[in-house]
């Protein structure tokens, strides 16, 4: 796992002014939106006991803990304490870590780790059409696998027809190398392979598109946690069906992950059908699942550890940048829970500060 990255950690729809506890990193973050409907994001943690300040309430743009009812600010300051007297300072550690968020694309996007604002990479750039043109649909699923396994297994060109071969795998016309071209930068890649043919003409999607349909495929992935697959089916002079798959996934740890994708289409594009496609989409990414979650190595094993051909060079690329910001010090233990990475503004103590001898020690 990463830091000093923009994680997609929510559906922005999903984020109301009620509290909602997020997993990820081997920790919890709470989030919620206040009163102007801008998204807050703390640790999911009391200073006190170690309450899950989820299972609290909002007041005033403030959350109350749910165990002593401790009241913390959005920037993680805590201003009550109801056992205490107004008199009574409150001491200055009672504070929680606080976290940058954003908002884009249909996600909050939360920042983990140490780098100063000035030197953070972008949040991505994705391509306009998907918003403006096709029709989402949103569902997500916990996935008993490593976060980075599925992303590899999402942008492989060639998994198709072995995994997929019982849905819409046998239709892929695979009888010659499979050859592409990477495109690469520091945060990202993108490839694109395309079928000359469907194969078998006489199947209703080779009809209604006339003759035998063409099949592009345009995969990405984006660091830390996103990935996007782009489908175009049909003739170069005619009507193209087009499908997104964007998805963001969580690493709870490192064998669990929470799996949000967005299924974007351009046909059938009724609200009715929205459960319809749903179930497609998630039978679909669950035959990657039932195969990915029995690697023998689930943690990302390093590139001389394992065989290579041809088609897997876009992984090979996901493969290379995680190495590269690993071997800068960006990656996390697996049992880091406590979080020195907050890039809020939380309350700080001096280790000499003397406390109110009225106050919580």
């Amino acid at each position: 796992m990463l830091k000093n990255f923009w994680y997609a950690c929510e559906f922005s729809s999903a984020v109301t002014t009620k509290l909602k506890q997020i997993e990820m990193l081997n920790q919890r973050f709470v989030i919620y939106r206040n009163s102007q409907g801008q998204v807050v994001a703390l640790k999911d943690q009391c200073p006190h006991r170690g309450a899950a300040l989820s299972l609290g309430w909002v007041e005033d743009d403030c959350i109350r803990c749910p165990y002593h009812g401790w009241k913390f600010q959005a920037g993680g300051k805590c201003i009550e304490i109801p056992a205490n007297g107004p008199e009574t300072p409150v001491p200055k550690k009672a504070s929680v870590e606080t976290y940058s968020v954003q908002e884009k694309y249909g996600f909050v996007w939360l920042f983990y780790g140490e780098l100063p604002e000035a030197e953070r990479h972008p949040l991505p750039t994705l391509p306009e059409y998907l918003f403006s043109t096709l029709h989402p649909v949103y569902h997500e699923g916990i996935e008993h696998a490593n976060y980075a396994r599925l992303i590899e297994a999402n942008i492989d060109f060639a998994h198709v027809i072995a995994i997929h071969r019982k849905s819409f795998g046998q239709r892929i016309p695979i009888n010659k190398t499979i050859e592409y071209k990477v495109e690469e930068d520091d945060w990202s890649a993108v490839a694109t392979v395309t079928y000359d043919s469907l194969g078998n003409s006489k199947s209703l999607l080779n009809l209604f598109l006339g003759g035998r349909p063409r099949l592009k495929t345009r995969l990405s992935f984006y660091l830390p946690n996103l990935t996007l697959a782009e489908i175009s089916i049909g003739r170069d002079d005619g009507f193209d069906i087009k499908f997104g798959i964007l998805v963001a996934f969580l690493p709870i740890d490192d064998n669990t992950t929470c799996a949000k994708r967005v299924l974007y289409r351009n046909v059938l594009s009724l609200p009715w059908l929205d459960g319809l496609v749903r179930k497609l989409d998630y039978k679909l990414a669950h035959e990657d699942t039932v195969v990915v979650e029995t690697l023998a190595s689930q943690p990302m094993p390093k590139i001389s550890e394992e065989l290579h051909v041809a088609a897997d060079c876009l992984d090979l690329a996901y493969r290379k940048l995680r190495q590269k910001y690993l071997a800068m010090g960006w990656g996390l233990k697996p049992d880091q829970s406590e979080s020195d990475n907050s890039n809020g503004q939380p309350c700080l103590v001096s280790k000499n500060h003397a406390l109110n001898a009225r106050g919580i020690f």
